[in-house]
């Protein structure tokens, strides 16, 4: 009875709120499309405009139908997707969502990986949130997300082959006060002006017991490490984050490390939807960042 165009037909009229206005950008006359509505409400015996001087205003009926035409066509965006990869499957492209820590410490190396193989498929990759990350893959807007994900976190839609993780510590500059400490409670170090990233939600937790319900409040709040090291290295600014995000200053003394009094680490999970794992082109790409994460379960791979 009724089919997607039907539904952009009721979109179009109820944003514009006028039928000339509809049937200019639908390209048809106003005549046929006056008689296409009239004919869908006879197929439904349903109303789906009120008509009066305001114009075209959506009845209930329109409503639902937009409501349950977005879902329809998310659903067959993701079919597209699935029928794209899988006539695909030596070529095209693979997208990958990552969070901001995986773009600064395992997506260069598996891209370098990539780089110096003769892959017949592209690799698209987009930074976002946690949030942002699970919503995309969702909508198959994504192939592919690592982020900031505890194991409670991941739906039960999603499986997460690898996942990695890795000591918080905090850094701070050479002859910064704190410099000569070994280790210092977070709550210390919220005493200094710090820059840090947004909090993901798996780690939001273990920092508001490590700050006993205070709020964690930096002044700058910046997903760049390299950023952040900058600052860090030239003011009396603090920040914290996954260790081997600071080898490279650490080792040169440029900044010094402080471990937390109490252990707390961050982690990631690589996620996925399971057919995607079944597609050669979306296997291939997983396997290239699964060399620089763990099999789920804590083995190394």
């Amino acid at each position: 009875m009724i089919d997607i165009s039907d539904i952009h037909m009721i979109k179009v009229i109820s944003e514009v709120g006028s039928i000339n206005k509809a049937a200019e950008l639908l390209s048809v006359s106003q005549p046929t499309l006056s008689k296409k509505v009239s004919r869908l409400e006879q197929k439904i015996n349903m109303e789906l405009f009120f008509r009066d001087s305001a114009g075209m205003i959506p009845t209930e009926t329109a409503r639902l139908l937009l409501r349950k035409g977005d879902e329809l066509k998310s659903q067959l965006d993701i079919i597209e997707r699935q029928l794209e990869l899988m006539a695909n499957l030596v070529g095209g492209t693979v997208r990958v969502g990552v969070g901001p820590i995986i773009e600064q410490d395992i997506l260069p190396k598996a891209l370098l990986d990539f780089a110096e193989q003769d892959y017949k498929f592209k690799i698209s990759v987009v930074t976002m949130s946690s949030e942002g990350l699970l919503d995309a893959l969702k909508k198959s807007q994504i192939d592919i997300a690592i982020g900031p994900f505890a194991g409670n976190d991941v739906p039960s839609e999603f499986i997460t082959p690898f996942m990695n993780y890795d000591k918080l510590v905090a850094a701070v500059r050479k002859d910064h006060e704190l410099a000569k400490e070994k280790n210092v409670s977070l709550e210390v170090l919220m005493k200094y002006k710090s820059i840090t990233p947004n909090i993901p939600k798996s780690l939001g937790s273990q920092v508001t017991e490590l700050l006993r319900g205070r709020p964690l409040d930096p002044v700058i709040i910046c997903d760049n490490y390299n950023m952040a090291k900058t600052i860090v290295a030239n003011s009396d600014y603090v920040t914290a984050g996954p260790e081997t995000l600071f080898h490279k200053e650490f080792a040169s003394g440029e900044l010094v490390k402080l471990d937390f009094q109490t252990e707390v680490f961050w982690q990631c999970r690589c996620l996925l939807k399971p057919e995607n794992l079944l597609i050669p082109v979306v296997k291939e790409v997983v396997e290239l960042f699964s060399q620089y994460m763990l099999a789920e379960g804590g083995e190394d791979n």
